[in-house]
């Protein structure tokens, strides 16, 4: 069952907060507000704001050669590739 929750609100700070929504990639602030509430009613914290990770030089050697390996395997021709899920199915 959804009820109403009806909050008096400055409407420059509602503005903001659907310009904010709308950055994240809401479609409007009420979208957002339903998604934190819910969190916080789980008890969870959500992070919109969390910094990129950065990898280490050896971290990122490594992921790099991964790439350049699976690139070459695909190139050879050992990695098999598939035009619809009817053909992986049947492959499998």
């Amino acid at each position: 069952m959804n009820t109403k929750l009806q909050i008096p609100i400055d409407q420059d700070v509602r503005d903001g907060l659907e310009r904010r929504a709308r950055s994240l990639g809401f479609d409007s602030a009420q979208a957002y507000i339903r998604v934190w509430a819910k969190a916080e009613a789980d008890g969870r914290k959500l992070d919109f704001d969390g910094k990129a990770v950065v990898l280490s030089p050896e971290a990122n050697a490594r992921y790099e050669q991964m790439i350049a390996d699976l690139d070459a395997e695909k190139k050879s021709g050992k990695i098999k590739e598939f035009s619809s899920v009817e053909d992986f199915m049947n492959d499998l």
